[in-house]
C-alpha cells in the first residue's frame, strides 16, 4: 500500500479515515450539531498537536540531548543540516506547540462562550497557563536559541554554546511544567481536583 510508504499520504489518509466515519455517523442518524463539530474539530486538534508536541518534548529531554553529550563536532555538523532529523523535529516541535496552544484557546473561547468565566475551571486554567508559558518558551527561548545551534543564524562557537544552554533550560522548564499541565488538563474533564 502507497499510503504506508510516505509519512504525508499517512496521515493524510488518517484524516480521511476520521471523515468517512463522522460521515457514516452523519448518515445513520448520529453526528454532530455545528457548535458541537466545531468544539470536537478543535478539542481532536488540540489532542493531534498536543501528543505530538509533547512527544518531541520527551525525545529532546529524554533521547535526543542526551545522545548528542558524545557526539563529535563533525557528526553534529552532519545531525543540523537542512533535512536532516535534527531540523525535521524542530520543525515540528514548534508547529506542534503553536497548534496546541491555538486550539487550547479555541476551547477556553468556546467554554467562555458557554457559561462565562463559572465554565472554566480552575484545573484546566492551570493546565492552559502551564501550556502557555511552554509556548512561550518555544517560541521566544528555545526555537530563537535552536536556530543559532543548528546553523540557520550565524553565531560563533560561544554564541551557539551560550544559546544552547539557554535552550536547554527552557525545554527543561517546558518538561517540568508538562507533568502538572497534562495532569491538570485530563483532571478538568473526568476527576476535578479544585472543583
Amino acid at each position: 500500500m502507497n499510503i504506508l510508504q510516505d509519512h504525508k499520504l499517512t496521515i493524510m489518509a488518517g484524516f480521511v479515515l476520521t471523515a468517512i466515519l463522522i460521515g457514516i455517523a452523519t448518515a445513520t442518524g448520529g453526528g454532530l450539531s455545528g457548535d458541537q463539530l466545531l468544539g470536537a474539530v478543535a478539542r481532536w486538534g488540540h489532542f493531534l498537536a498536543g501528543i505530538t508536541w509533547i512527544g518531541l518534548l520527551y525525545y529532546f529531554n529524554f533521547v535526543q540531548v542526551p545522545s548528542l553529550g558524545g557526539v563529535s563536532a563533525d557528526t553534529k555538523a552532519d545531525l543540523f543540516k537542512e533535512g536532516s532529523i535534527v531540523r525535521r523535529a524542530l520543525f515540528w516541535f514548534r508547529f506542534a506547540a503553536m497548534f496546541t496552544v491555538a486550539f487550547g484557546l479555541l476551547l477556553l473561547f468556546g467554554l467562555w462562550k458557554q457559561g462565562g468565566a463559572a465554565a472554566i475551571s480552575t484545573d484546566i486554567m492551570i493546565g492552559a497557563t502551564f501550556g502557555i508559558i511552554m509556548w512561550i518558551n518555544v517560541a521566544f527561548i528555545i526555537w530563537p536559541n535552536q536556530k543559532k545551534v543548528i546553523g540557520i543564524v550565524e553565531a560563533s562557537a560561544d554564541e551557539k554554546a551560550t544559546a544552547g544552554k539557554k535552550a536547554l533550560m527552557a525545554s527543561r522548564i517546558n518538561t517540568l511544567l508538562s507533568i502538572p499541565m497534562l495532569f491538570f488538563m485530563a483532571a478538568s474533564a473526568h476527576f476535578q481536583i479544585f472543583g
